[in-house]
């Protein structure tokens, strides 16, 4: 029997040893999915708060959004900027990624209005306010690579929405 503990006990340590090597890698991976072409700035969590604030507004004014699109770039870019400038893993990314999700979830209102835009809008603004606000933890490096990796996605999703608005 005791045999049996001590042989447990070892295919546990090494299972842990395991899972670190892994959550190693990648946390060491995550900061290497960046945006090309976007220059980094730290986040100031007033002006972002005040950008929720912003966005928060036209959704309750949806009627508006189709004026907005130039200023939905505008936060979209700043947004970008904000995350390749945030540390790996931390509340400013993802805070800045729900944000620049949000601008183009409004910007794709403008083109295609239904509730459904206006409340997803709203969810990624709550996503980025409780981030900013510490309701969340600092994320594990899954959630750091996840962050990154949709950062990266919402660029792609912005040139799709440039295509779409010019015709």
């Amino acid at each position: 029997m005791l045999v049996l503990l001590i042989a447990l006990a070892i295919v546990m340590i090494l299972r842990i040893q395991e899972i670190k090597h892994v959550d190693e890698g990648v946390r060491n991976m995550a900061p290497h999915f960046l945006e090309n072409g976007v220059e980094a700035r730290v986040m100031s969590h007033r002006e972002a708060r005040e950008t929720i604030e912003e966005l928060e507004t036209m959704c309750r004014m949806p009627s508006l959004i189709s004026e907005q699109v130039p200023r939905l770039r505008e936060v979209a870019a700043k947004a970008a900027s904000w995350a390749a400038g945030a540390p790996t893993p931390s509340p400013e990314l993802t805070a800045a990624v729900a944000l620049r999700k949000a601008a183009l979830t409004l910007r794709d209102y403008a083109l295609h209005p239904s509730e459904g835009t206006i409340s997803r809008a709203r969810r990624q603004l709550q996503e980025a306010r409780v981030a900013l606000e510490g309701g969340r933890p600092v994320g594990s490096s899954t959630d750091a690579l996840r962050d990154r990796l949709q950062n990266l996605e919402q660029a792609h999703r912005e040139h799709l929405q440039e295509l779409e608005e010019a015709y």
